[in-house]
């Protein structure tokens, strides 16, 4: 069952109090630096000024009912604050704004799909102001289901392009088919070469370099490991976000949305 556009505006705005929650908190390592000079009070009263910021966050969700709608996962994370956060944890909420453009487009809030090689920008935050959401409430319409799903089936193409080059890089071994061998498909790289051309030709992708997915400009292969990890991040945070709007989490279950390809 697909989530109800209230159910969407609501885990939109979590999604936002995730990634603000995480971007207002000081990095681990300056928090790591500043507690080697602090005595014990001090370490403290950091941790309880940490706790009321995260505190004014958790009363604000609460104002608007959208606590309910954070999953175990998000409620944890969002508590913590201060020497308790987790520093990995703190990272991947950054990376949740990826999941906040992706719903912001589908709940019509954005004229048009994020750029696949672009991160999302966080001035976008300002544009969804927290709102209740309720029976009698009004909340963004989603777009028609195929006009999800399609962008749901071209980001798990993505997706699929960034796990292919992952086991490239990995040495995996390629053991071809009698009639991938007589289609000319020797190696993974023979795949890569044969899926772009076909994604291209039907107009899934607008442009293509030396027969590969074109992300900043550049063949996919030949991104660096920092463009390939910021690829990497993007693609799979908006698989995330759209598999969960068409209906592909058991029950709605935000942490247990797949993201296979």
């Amino acid at each position: 069952m697909k989530p109800s556009n209230k159910a969407v505006f609501a885990r939109t705005q979590v999604l936002k109090c995730v990634v603000i929650h995480g971007a207002t908190a000081p990095p681990r390592e300056v928090i790591e630096q500043l507690g080697t000079r602090w005595s014990s009070q001090d370490r403290r009263q950091f941790d309880e000024d940490c706790a009321k910021q995260a505190q004014a966050l958790i009363s604000a969700m609460l104002k608007f009912g959208l606590w309910k709608h954070a999953s175990p996962k998000e409620q944890a994370f969002l508590r913590s604050s201060g020497f308790s956060m987790d520093s990995y944890a703190r990272m991947a909420a950054g990376w949740r704004m990826e999941c906040v453009g992706a719903l912001m487009w589908a709940l019509n809030l954005l004229p048009e799909y994020p750029r696949i090689d672009l991160e999302t920008d966080m001035n976008l935050l300002k544009r969804l102001e927290l709102t209740k959401v309720g029976i009698f409430s009004k909340s963004p319409s989603l777009r028609p289901h195929s006009e999800l799903m399609a962008a749901r089936d071209l980001t798990e193409l993505w997706h699929w392009r960034v796990r292919t080059r992952r086991i490239v890089e990995e040495g995996r071994a390629f053991e071809p088919t009698a009639d991938m061998k007589k289609a000319g498909l020797h190696t993974f790289d023979d795949i890569v070469r044969m899926s772009a051309r076909t994604a291209y030709e039907r107009g899934d992708l607008a442009e293509l370099i030396e027969d590969d997915f074109v992300f900043k400009s550049k063949p996919f292969r030949a991104l660096t490991q920092e463009d390939y990890h910021v690829a990497a991040s993007i693609i799979m945070e908006r698989h995330l976000a759209l598999n969960w709007v068409c209906g592909m989490a058991p029950g709605n279950r935000w942490d247990e949305t797949p993201t296979d390809t």
